[in-house]
């Protein structure tokens, strides 16, 4: 046999958590030198107030010292520079002597975004129109992100203005950025503009400042001097070096990926649940059947459902096959063929991380200085190239997008098959735990369907609606931010899917014990050869009533298993139904003599003996425990299980009788009773904020994976750039 194939997606996944939990303890801090920024510092800025500073390294602070006066000394031989003395984009053929006042002209026009009056006054939003600016997570992750690439030294910045990125941060001071407006041709020029406005003070760029219910929005010029900070003014390049990148568009695709990462590893848990609730067959994930083509991302997702699903009580195929019997012989295609599903998409997820950690520590910039070949007799470069353009950051949301969609409808497919009465191997229909008639997970299946729906619609790629801008210059363009937006959405469905897919998993993990429960029950009392048993009243001697219940309770079984379009209380009705049949093949076999009327009293107290055992087991009666309900789980979905159950105390749902309008109307209390849309936001809060990925992954970190996972964090990608002496400085006021 093949040797276990590494796990290298969790690996990576689990690297970046690690690393962010570091950094959120404060053991780690975040220190940029323009080559060792990664996915888990950004999501440590954006979301959880980490403040980076720049390295007090003086090899990188005379490197910067050097591209600036590198362009000066370049510039002094009248040598013509793009963005510098001369237009911009398709105006470049018009020249300027005005260095400093062009860098405010490229700022003037590039302002251009779309902010209204409720985006500035969040407070007065009671209309809760939709927001036209970023999130403030978005636009702190972008400033740390540009003060990065800025910092590698070729683009002619001074560290003072670098200095004055990271002070916003400092001084929670976030500006307003548009939402929409860039291709992420020449970099994300519009969204970088706003934050290049706000530290150079422009009275019409606001900023929201402070945090909580203290959050005040107000003119950046107003902002800076309320902080105590002074605005920057901008050299002959600094205004273009700091929006002519892709900072916006890699910022916010890490965040991106960063959720999807996590959000793939549950998708995998979630499978491994699946196959539980429905009791299925999971020799599929043997090792065998991923050796024979052992592709790494497909191996991958086979090992982790094995580790999940280990110690289950729930499934066959693992420790035990099953060779025999009625019913299905192998599951359906959306667990059995997971790991060929899910597999190639994590691959994806791989090179979309290492495409993303690149970026961040790369050089985006048009023009940009060499100085690498600086020598007595040599004045250095300055090169027009195209880095900027963000192809690679729309390539990886591209790939993450996709593989959203395919993981979501994967949960989709899983989830109608369980709420499905045809297709879940015996739960009641709609999941419904009552002994009356309920549709307890229909509103579930419907919604599924309509985030499935979305996702799909969200699927196509954005790389195709390239258009042509800016005087036909922008001929191609990456539009990098809007496939990261599209993809944060998708995201987000993805979010509501698992939520409701976990809720439907935790409801027929109950149905699914507590089946098993009575069945066994139900086999013992119908085997049971004591005036207690449900034979009892057929005048049948002990051999007999033995006899008869090791035929008689196949067909009990199948009945119950087959009667689950409704209730419990209408399966109890065809069990006795089922009954008649077998057992008078069983007395003319026998010889055994019966009369009707005893046939009939017989049914009658075999009724009321399944009944009453029914009602100790089902709702309204006591319901099985979900301590019992979590010992028979696997090792992995038992987490996500008590996390739902035992943590945030979503509780079994037992239809109309749980619904708080009927309690109010009936007069009963309604305390602790919430529509299923509520109880599965609770869910939802917990999967995004709410600490439950954080526990899925602790657990994951205690499993032991192979050490040769993908995390990468951009180092060995980029030099530093050679450490020469340079003077500090070109007249411009920082």
């Amino acid at each position: 046999m093949l040797p276990p194939k590494p796990t290298a997606h969790t690996s990576a996944t689990l690297g970046i958590w690690r690393r962010l939990r570091d950094l959120k303890s404060r053991e780690e801090q975040i220190v940029l030198d323009g080559n060792n920024l990664d996915i888990a510092s950004i999501i440590a800025v954006a979301r959880h107030g980490a403040k980076p500073t720049i390295t007090d390294d003086q090899d990188i602070a005379k490197q910067l010292d050097l591209s600036v006066n590198t362009l000066s000394e370049y510039l002094t031989h009248n040598y013509v520079v793009y963005g510098v003395n001369t237009g911009f984009g398709g105006s470049a053929d018009t020249r300027t002597s005005e260095l400093v006042d062009l860098q405010t002209h490229l700022l003037q026009f590039i302002q251009s975004g779309i902010i209204t009056a409720a985006d500035k006054d969040p407070s007065n939003n009671w209309e809760r129109e939709p927001s036209r600016v970023m999130p403030p997570s978005w636009i702190r992750a972008t400033i740390v992100t540009r003060a990065n690439q800025n910092l590698r030294g070729h683009s002619a910045i001074r560290k003072c203005v670098l200095d004055s990125l990271l002070d916003l941060l400092h001084n929670d001071i976030i500006p307003m950025v548009p939402l929409r407006g860039t291709i992420s041709a020449s970099g994300d020029l519009m969204p970088m503009s706003y934050i290049a406005g706000a530290i150079t003070g422009n009275p019409d760029v606001f900023c929201q400042v402070g945090k909580g219910s203290k959050t005040r929005v107000m003119p950046a010029s107003e902002a800076l001097q309320q902080s105590g900070l002074s605005a920057s003014g901008l050299g002959p390049k600094e205004g273009l070096g700091l929006i002519n990148g892709t900072a916006p568009s890699v910022a916010v695709a890490s965040m991106v990926l960063y959720d999807t990462q996590q959000l793939a590893l549950l998708s995998q848990m979630l499978t491994a649940f699946s196959s539980e609730c429905l009791a299925g067959n999971v020799e599929w994930a043997q090792p065998f059947c991923h050796d024979t083509r052992p592709h790494p991302g497909q191996s991958e997702v086979a090992t982790n459902i094995r580790h999940f699903l280990k110690g289950s009580e729930f499934v066959v195929g693992l420790t035990s096959r099953k060779k025999t019997g009625e019913g299905l012989c192998q599951d359906r295609y959306s667990t059995r063929t997971a790991p060929q599903w899910v597999g190639p998409y994590l691959e994806d997820l791989l090179l979309a991380q290492e495409q993303l950690e690149v970026e961040l520590n790369s050089t985006s910039d048009n023009p940009i200085v060499d100085t690498s070949d600086l020598s007595e007799d040599a004045e250095g470069a300055v090169y027009s190239g195209g880095n900027f353009q963000a192809a690679s950051v729309t390539s990886a949301m591209d790939k993450t997008r996709l593989s959203i969609q395919m993981i979501g409808r994967m949960l989709w497919s899983q989830v109608t098959k369980i709420i499905n009465p045809v297709t879940n191997n015996g739960l009641e229909a709609n999941l419904n735990a009552s002994d009356r008639e309920n549709y307890t997970m229909k509103g579930i299946d419907i919604n599924m369907s309509a985030y499935m729906s979305e996702l799909a619609a969200l699927a196509a790629p954005v790389s195709a609606h390239v258009m042509s801008a800016e005087m036909h210059n922008q001929g191609i363009n990456s539009l990098a931010l809007i496939s990261a937006r599209r993809t944060m959405e998708a995201v987000d469905l993805l979010a509501h899917m698992s939520a409701c897919h976990l809720f439907v998993c935790c409801q027929a993990a109950d149905l699914r014990a507590n089946h098993k429960r009575f069945i066994s029950s139900l086999q013992n009392l119908v085997a049971d050869t004591t005036p207690k048993g449900a034979l009892n009243g057929l005048g049948l001697s002990t051999a007999q009533i033995a006899t008869l219940s090791t035929t008689l309770f196949p067909v009990i079984e199948d009945a119950w298993y087959k009667a689950n379009t409704n209730c419990w209380k209408d399966r109890v009705t065809s069990v006795v139904k089922s009954v008649t049949t077998p057992i008078t093949d069983f007395f003319a076999a026998t010889g055994h003599e019966c009369t009707v009327s005893q046939l009939m009293t017989f049914k009658k107290s075999f009724e009321t003996a399944v009944h009453d055992l029914a009602s100790t087991m089902y709702y309204p009666g006591p319901v099985i425990s979900s301590a019992e309900v979590s010992a028979q789980l696997g090792q992995g979905t038992s987490q996500l299980y008590d996390w739902v159950r035992s943590k945030i105390n979503v509780p079994l749902h037992c239809g109309l009788r749980d619904d708080p309008l009927y309690k109010a109307q009936q007069g009963l209390p309604t305390e602790g009773k919430k529509s299923v849309g509520s109880w599965v936001s609770t869910v939802y809060e917990s999967i995004l904020k709410g600490g439950m990925m954080e526990t899925l992954m602790n657990d994951l970190d205690g499993y032991a994976v192979s050490a040769n996972g993908a995390h990468t964090n951009g180092n060995g990608h980029h030099a530093n750039g050679n450490s020469v002496n340079g003077a500090n400085g070109n007249g411009v006021k920082c």
